[in-house]
């Protein structure tokens, strides 16, 4: 049969040689027909040799018509991509070692470049997705490159937009590279025993030498373990330098040394946690250092018990947190503070004083007593909290010492105080938040180069960036228990009137839910000392009582809890706005259910565009800050609360469940 193809000058590219098996069985074929004809004339049968020669030629003419037409069509496909391309273009990427495919509106693969037959790769005719998985996601999202892996190489795809041509090329050794590069990133950590300086201070040295025998020294053991580098930085804080595939490593195990130094604590008898801190991604040594800084700090501001991760360029992760550390606020720290939330104001001109809105008795509290200070170093202040919403019972108690509370504060709505406020010579104080988008100066808060924090919640990635001076206590139950003690340290003598005791001690006791939360032997020495002060007690009970409408309210909220995993109760209200001062009391009396660890209660909150809220409270064995701050909340670990307003009570309620369900499984 070579004779039928001598006058052609068939071009076979690499494309075309799995079809050459068809001709060469189509050759063999015609021999054997020849041989047949033969045969038969031999036989002198003659009408069926003419019969066989027939069907040869039919079956020559059909053969090499489809032979002309597959090599017009592989010529065709070589024209075709020349053209979309430019001839220039196509030897460059056959010269770059770069692959081609075209595909047809089914995604099935028309042509491949000589490149696939010389890895091994037959495609023609076969779904794109078949070969490589990764290739659906150019054709349903809006991206034009893809990487995957086919075997065991690793290829980079990308789609022409104007034409339906494929790109390929293998970066392996690349994709390696890298790999190795990011398993080889510098991590920075520092290591705090939290506690451990109470004990060091006030504990005898054969407790402080089991302390160090089995929770610092197996904590070292740990990091030498791991391959990390460890240096002291003092009594209870290393520092630690790792690679990032040794820190993913201990992350993927969830940094169990957090539960073992918890554990061996308990062993021991001592309210000692870890706390760690972990920043990566940049190759600036002082960046490094600073964030870590910050991170450990904020990982104490938090309670301590968690690791607390940083990238570069990405947001903070908390990991942990299961667990409240004891109050760290040393006579001495606090007295220190003092003097230096003094200094501050000393050295201003004006004082404004931010509160959160939806304004409560602590906030309100916190602010009066932060403006009868101010007053005390003879500096005009201005509480900013006039026209902002604020709590129902707060608003009947502030409606009761209208006169005195006039006689001896300034009050300015939010505009007024933005008019006044000189960013460089004017101090913002922000008492019990330290959130710039809940607060009732947040149009100030960049503006302002001198702010002061004054907060006891657990300090988020959301927190104010350039205060000049934070003091967060997580484990003060109000901010008014921070300032009492505060005030009590002052060289100035401060004087606090029944009206703003009375208010502080609201602060206090609501926080507190009547002392059954957040209480220590501080919080009652605060609570008494605001007594001395001239709290009046039977206001503050009074303050506290509900009208027929709000009890029956809490109540029918109270019956419409649903179990959840046995250790949660959960309320799904759905016909009205409701005081989110009721939330929180709905939650509040869930947890006097035998066997709840943490209750939520989820309805639309009475406030501007009815968001929906939930409000959450946990008896002190469970976090439910780090449940509110994968719905974009936060708050305390056994008090915290979030909002949206682009989900329905159910949507939220769905998405409380699937946090619930992730912080689990951690």
């Amino acid at each position: 049969m070579p004779f039928l193809f001598a006058g052609e000058n068939i071009y076979e590219d690499e494309s075309m040689k799995k079809f050459s098996k068809w001709r060469n069985l189509a050759a063999f074929t015609i021999f054997l027909s020849v041989l047949t004809i033969g045969f038969l004339i031999f036989k002198q049968q003659y009408l069926s040799a003419l019969v066989v020669a027939v069907l040869v030629v039919l079956l020559m003419v059909s053969f090499y018509g489809f032979w002309r037409s597959l090599h017009r069509y592989g010529l065709q496909t070589e024209v075709d991509i020349s053209r979309v391309l430019g001839r220039d273009a196509k030897e460059a990427l056959d010269f770059g070692n770069i692959g081609i495919l075209t595909y047809d509106s089914d995604y099935v693969v028309t042509w491949q470049s000589p490149y696939f037959e010389q890895n091994g790769m037959h495609l023609v005719n076969q779904k794109l997705a078949s070969w490589m998985e990764e290739t659906k996601t150019l054709f349903s999202d809006e991206v034009d490159t893809v990487t995957g892996k086919y075997e065991d190489r690793v290829y980079e795809i990308t789609r022409k937009a104007d034409a339906q041509i494929l790109y390929v090329k293998d970066i392996t050794e690349l994709y390696n590279l890298r790999a190795a590069n990011n398993r080889n990133e510098i991590v920075v950590g520092i290591l705090e025993l939290d506690n451990y300086r109470e004990y060091q201070n006030y504990e005898g040295e054969e407790l402080l030498a089991k302390i160090n025998m089995h929770l610092r020294g197996p904590l070292v053991v740990w990091a030498k373990k791991n391959g990390m580098l460890i240096k002291k930085l003092s009594s209870d804080r290393f520092f630690v330098v790792l690679n990032k595939q040794i820190f993913d490593d201990i992350k993927a195990k969830n940094f169990s040394i957090l539960q073992e130094i918890k554990d061996r604590a308990t062993d021991l008898d001592v309210s000692i946690t870890l706390s760690m801190a972990f920043a990566y991604g940049t190759d600036d040594f002082v960046e490094l250092d600073d964030m870590v800084n910050q991170l450990i700090e904020l990982a104490q501001s938090r309670g301590g018990d968690q690791a607390v991760i940083r990238s570069a360029n990405g947001t903070v992760q908390y990991i942990g947190g299961n667990s409240e550390i004891s109050s760290t606020r040393s006579k001495v720290r606090v007295r220190v503070m003092a003097r230096t939330i003094e200094e501050a104001i000393l050295q201003s001109n004006e004082i404004y004083i931010a509160g959160h809105i939806m304004t409560d008795f602590d906030c309100m509290g916190a602010a009066l007593s932060m403006s009868s200070w101010a007053q005390a170093l003879n500096k005009k202040a201005y509480i900013v909290l006039r026209d902002v919403a604020r709590d129902a019972q707060l608003q009947d108690t502030m409606d009761h010492y209208r006169e005195s509370l006039r006689e001896r504060h300034h009050f300015l709505t939010p505009d007024q105080a933005l008019e006044r406020f000189n960013k460089d010579k004017d101090l913002l104080l922000m008492v019990d938040h330290g959130i710039p988008s809940i607060s009732s100066c947040k149009e100030i808060i960049p503006l302002a180069n001198r702010i002061v924090v004054i907060d006891h919640h657990r300090r988020g990635d959301s927190f104010v960036k350039h205060a000049m001076l934070t003091y967060v206590e997580s484990t003060a139950s109000s901010a008014c228990e921070l300032i009492v003690e505060l005030l009590q340290n002052v060289s100035s003598h401060v004087p606090i009137f029944q009206s703003e005791a009375t208010i502080m001690y609201l602060g206090i006791l609501v926080d507190t839910n009547r002392f059954q939360m957040h209480t220590d032997a501080r919080t009652f020495e605060a609570a008494g000392m605001l007594c001395v002060w001239g709290a009046n007690s039977t206001v503050a009970e009074r303050s506290l009582r509900e009208d027929f409408t709000r009890f029956t309210l809490r109540n029918t909220l109270v019956q419409l809890a649903k179990p959840y995993k046995e250790d949660f109760l959960i309320v799904c209200y759905e016909d009205g706005p409701i005081d989110k001062t009721i939330l929180a009391q709905t939650s509040e009396a869930l947890l006097k259910v035998k066997g709840c660890k943490a209750s939520f209660t989820i309805a639309r909150a009475d406030k501007d565009g009815f968001p929906t809220a939930v409000s959450a409270r946990s008896d002190g064995t469970y976090n439910v800050q780090k449940v509110m701050e994968k719905l974009q909340g936060g708050g305390h670990f056994s008090a915290a609360a979030a909002e949206s307003s682009n989900m329905t009570p159910k949507e939220l309620k769905k998405a409380l469940l699937a946090a619930i369900d992730q912080e689990e499984m951690v």
